[in-house]
């Protein structure tokens, strides 16, 4: 059966160097370190891992002093990492011939949708709402969806389709869905239930309701 790792025990996947502009700013230390703890206590993964998975996004060490600008870094990470697990279940369908078989397709077909969906949740628009957290658990419901049709998968004899690489996405995916949901929690606290305005118009890829 596949085994998915387990989100507070997973050993970090990310590199632990940040990508930090050179013409950024260096946050204040005081500020950074608050932020940072309070994001990552609200995450419900282990510490040293949110830490690890804030410090892989590109440019995030410079807004560790921002929620709003770190809060932009981190859901367009996590909605990135959603496309690519919609893009990898796309090419088994694609490149696999047993991923044609009726016993797995389905199960495929709903996991790639279950991802591309995810992404639409992964937006700034509303944060600082109170009902932000909600809505940004929909993605996680799309994930844990996918799960139960990866165990499908296992349970009729085809583990095969599924390899290292996609359950070391699934965990990248969880880790940044952790600290996304972190970041929309703590942004409660500070915009206490007056949303920012992030510019984002009836454009945006977030869902409307």
């Amino acid at each position: 059966m596949l085994q998915l790792p387990l989100l507070t025990n997973a050993r970090p996947l990310f590199s632990p160097m940040a990508i930090t502009p050179a013409s950024a700013p260096a946050p204040s230390p005081a500020a950074a370190t608050n932020l940072i703890g309070e994001v990552c206590k609200k995450s419900n993964i282990d510490p040293t891992l949110c830490i690890a998975t804030l410090r892989s996004i590109p440019g995030a060490a410079s807004a560790f002093d921002d929620i709003k600008a770190l809060a932009e870094l981190v859901m367009e990470a996590a909605r990135e990492e959603s496309k690519v697990l919609g893009e990898m279940f796309g090419e088994i369908l694609s490149n696999k011939d047993d991923a044609k078989n009726p016993k797995f397709k389905h199960s495929l077909e709903l996991c790639a949708l279950d991802y591309n969906e995810a992404a639409i949740f992964f937006t700034t628009r509303g944060l600082g709402d109170v009902t932000k957290s909600l809505e940004i658990h929909s993605a996680l419901d799309n994930s844990q969806n996918c799960d139960g049709e990866l165990v499908k998968i296992t349970n009729r004899g085809g583990a095969g389709l599924i390899d290292d690489s996609i359950s070391a996405a699934v965990q990248r995916w969880k880790n940044l869905y952790a600290v996304a949901n972190g970041v929309v929690l703590y942004a409660e606290d500070v915009f206490k239930g007056n949303p920012v305005d992030d510019g984002q118009g009836d454009d945006d890829c977030g869902p409307d309701y």
